[in-house]
């Protein structure tokens, strides 16, 4: 693999985001794998709508990673307000999505870590905070094997008219990890 280009979204990313971010999350080239979760909800993972509002804010932003000149992946960072205690500056990471046919190359490790970089850059944060659906244990493992960790903070998972849900015997667990 090339090694990939990183670089911030803008407005004109957006119907390229999308199509990224539903071709991995609920696309039928991810459906079955590890990765996708299809198997729990059918409707649309974001819109155009929601990405360029995100794109607009000034506390948040979507990093991409270009191989080859082409969108292969990205993700959602967002600075948060400093915790109670102080001594927590978080960032939110999401919307985490690699092209199912760069799987196995070693590129979300590659996001990842530039996204962790980037925060404590941006915003000086020193944890990353995420939430992941509880039911999907193969995603768990592996943000485990990156450093991250399940606080036992759960937030139900934000079902609406359009997601689609096969069930909903799910919801969503935070996860976070202390950035060097």
């Amino acid at each position: 693999m090339t090694e990939p280009v990183f670089r911030y979204a803008t407005h004109a990313d957006t119907h390229a985001l999308v199509a990224l971010i539903e071709q991995a999350y609920r696309g039928p080239q991810a459906a079955g794998a590890w990765t996708s979760e299809a198997h729990l909800l059918t409707g649309p993972r974001t819109s155009n709508a929601e990405v360029d509002d995100i794109i607009a804010r000034t506390d948040s932003c979507f990093l991409l990673a270009e191989v080859d000149g082409k969108l292969a992946g990205c993700c959602l960072l967002q600075g948060l307000s400093p915790e109670k205690n102080h001594s927590v500056n978080a960032a939110y990471f999401g919307m985490f999505a690699i092209d199912p046919d760069t799987h196995g190359s070693g590129l979300g490790k590659l996001v990842i870590a530039e996204a962790e970089r980037r925060v404590q850059e941006r915003w000086s944060a020193n944890q990353m905070v995420m939430t992941v659906i509880n039911v999907r244990t193969a995603l768990i493992a592996w943000y485990e094997r990156r450093g991250y960790h399940l606080t036992g903070a759960t937030i139900p998972f934000p079902f609406t008219e359009t997601s689609g849900e096969t069930t909903r015997d799910f919801h969503l667990s935070e996860m976070r990890k202390t950035l060097a």
